[in-house]
């Protein structure tokens, strides 16, 4: 069985990125593999966050948390 994966960033939002980075002109390819790479990136970065918390003994994830998952590798 086939699970539906639902994209929470949009491609609007990966084109406005690029270009505010100084992209005259977005491929429709380049944001998507954009907002593919930021979020798996961000998966990551929450599943290790939860290990942190829960490793404190706590229920509820902190900025702290991310911050400190986000610096690992």
């Amino acid at each position: 069985m086939k699970t539906l994966t639902v994209k929470m960033l949009s491609l609007f939002d990966m084109d406005e990125m690029l270009r505010q980075a100084g992209a005259e002109r977005v491929g429709e390819d380049a944001s998507k593999k954009l907002r593919d790479i930021l979020e798996d990136s961000g998966k990551d970065i929450v599943f290790k966050a939860k290990i942190l918390s829960r490793h404190a003994g706590r229920n509820v994830v902190t900025r702290e948390d991310i911050l400190l998952a986000a610096r690992t590798k």
